[in-house]
């Protein structure tokens, strides 16, 4: 199955991750290496999953630093997207909703033309 799952939920996290991997370099660093989508707000929360306010470009090693050590992490997010959108990002994730995976992907697919990837 791989990372992504399977069906239209899996094609919208491949193309998400995508989107944000199309940066091209880590917002941390500014490596090019192994770059890797990372979530301010876990996965699991369909609301906020595929919104872009809520992931990096990372490359692996500032992504596993800061599953290692989260105070830097808060930091972090404090000082790029601010404590505003991080208060709405949390309030988003705590809302209940079924998420319509292939409408998902298909907003996905309009963005990455409008990015001119994928």
């Amino acid at each position: 199955m791989g990372i992504y799952g399977k069906g239209d939920k899996g094609k919208a996290d491949k193309l998400f991750s995508l989107i944000i991997r199309s940066v091209g370099q880590c917002q941390r660093c500014g490596s090019q290496d192994n770059l890797q989508c990372a979530h301010i707000i876990s996965r699991k929360y369909s609301a906020t999953r595929t919104d872009e306010r809520n992931a990096w470009c990372l490359c692996a090693k500032c992504h596993r630093r800061f599953t290692d050590w989260p105070r830097e992490h808060s930091h972090y997010i404090t000082e790029t997207i601010g404590s505003e959108v991080y208060d709405e990002l949390r309030a988003k994730a705590e809302t209940v909703t079924k998420m319509n995976w292939t409408q998902e992907y298909e907003r996905l697919k309009a963005r990455a033309k409008e990015l001119d990837i994928g």
